[in-house]
């Protein structure tokens, strides 16, 4: 007979008074701190319903209140009333000034280096130096030319000799042919060893020749004329074939390399004339912008080349201009200039104040359609005074909002006053909303 046990189970460990009173301190902290959190909740949602309400109150808003673009979360545009007074373009024919910055380059310039190889003998040239075209600039040493040249003349005697005593022995073949002394096979013999010893008289003259280019080879000259940039550092190094050694540009003509807009290039030709916004007489670019210094002291160019492509790295159109370089301009090959090109035809466009333009932009205006503004983006010159010569991306029924804001957008309500000179005043986004 088995005595069955009882299971075990493990002891409780007694509550005391202190635990009890930490898990009341605990709940009440927590139910605390979810009040405050709804009462600072609370007191936003009223601001901003005191918010909302007093908006209706402020200028130029209707009793709706504003209209709010943006999607949730995101940086919210209020979209503002406008009291400003628009216009239409003025249409007219004008001759565009286009302004441009490019480079300048020579008109031609060369690496210069020997055909043959050989060791550099001499250099008669420093940077810097002028010089004229065919003027000797270094020399290789010559003497292995000269020594080949010296065997290829006396090759060519040798042959010449040759030649001539083959035609004297056909001479007397002839005169023997004639009195029955010698068969027609020795004479035939004969004229092929007098044609044979002249063909090997030209080959030796070749040879003269290539030799006596040779020795011309270890002698390098000026192609044009010039000033030289670079030369070798000394005599005595072994150039091969084709090393370039001296440099030399020609600056008499620098060559104007820039870029346009493809709606620049539209009204630009080979033959329009550019003038660059430096003065022979010291006149700075500032003074040139007020109208100091007269316009003959502007160095003068045409334009020589607008090419049919776009460059690949700006999606801009290259143009290339020529400039006679006078010495009294100091112009200089890789200097980066400011000019203006004036194309020779005029173009159609409208005429605007530059108050029209939108400020912290080049080609924007503010157009009003439906009492709406739309941000509108055009082709321009800008002429004398400021005034702005639309060329498109605007017709002359369009209504052209004067001296609007840089915080206009799209969408923006715009009352028109009509109020003469009143500068377009703009109604403030709500306070904490991003423009």
């Amino acid at each position: 007979m088995t005595q069955a046990m009882e299971p075990r189970t493990a002891q409780q460990p007694p509550k005391t008074k202190k635990g009890r009173a930490g898990l009341v301190a605990g709940v009440l902290l927590g139910i605390g701190l979810t009040a405050l959190v709804g009462m600072r909740v609370k007191e936003k949602l009223a601001e901003r319903a005191a918010m909302q309400a007093s908006m209706p109150a402020a200028k130029g808003e209707t009793a709706t209140g504003p209209s709010i673009t943006g999607a949730p979360g995101a940086g919210v545009y209020v979209q503002k009333r406008i009291y400003g007074r628009a216009i239409r373009g003025e249409p007219v024919s004008f001759r565009a000034t286009i302004p441009i910055t490019g480079t300048l380059a020579p008109i031609q310039e060369a690496d210069i280096g020997f055909k043959i190889p050989g060791r550099l003998q001499s250099i008669h040239v420093k940077v810097g130096d002028r010089v004229k075209a065919g003027e000797l600039l270094a020399t290789l040493d010559g003497s292995e030319a000269s020594a080949q040249a010296a065997a290829a003349g006396a090759g060519a005697k040798a042959a010449e000799i040759a030649f001539e005593m083959a035609k004297d022995a056909q001479k007397r073949t002839d005169s023997l042919f004639q009195g029955n002394a010698v068969s027609e096979a020795e004479k035939t013999t004969m004229q092929q060893r007098t044609a044979l010893a002249q063909a090997q008289f030209e080959q030796a003259k070749a040879q003269v020749r290539l030799a006596g280019a040779n020795v011309g080879n270890t002698r390098v000259v000026s192609p044009f004329a010039g000033f030289v940039t670079r030369v070798p550092s000394g005599v005595g190094k072994f150039v091969g074939p084709g090393e370039p050694l001296i440099h030399i540009d020609d600056t008499s003509v620098l060559k104007l390399n820039a870029t346009l807009s493809e709606a620049d290039a539209r009204m630009v030709e080979p033959g329009d004339a550019f003038e660059l916004e430096v003065s022979a007489e010291g006149v700075g670019e500032a003074a040139i912008a007020q109208g100091e210094g007269a316009s003959k002291d502007r160095p003068k160019g045409k334009v020589t080349a607008v090419l049919g492509s776009l460059d690949p790295m700006t999606r801009r159109v290259p143009i290339v201009g020529e400039i006679k370089n006078d010495p009294k301009l100091g112009l200089r090959s890789g200097a980066f200039v400011r000019a203006r090109i004036t194309p020779a035809r005029e173009v159609a466009a409208l005429k605007l104040p530059g108050t029209a333009l939108r400020p912290g932009s080049q080609d924007e205006v503010i157009l009003v359609r439906n009492g709406k503004a739309h941000v509108a983006r055009v082709s321009l010159s800008i002429g004398e005074g400021g005034a702005l010569f639309v060329r498109s991306g605007l017709s002359a029924s369009d209504e052209v909002l004067l001296e609007p804001s840089a915080e206009t957008r799209d969408g923006d309500e715009i009352t028109l006053d009509g109020a003469p000179g009143k500068k377009a005043e703009t109604q403030q986004p709500a306070p904490g909303k991003a423009p």
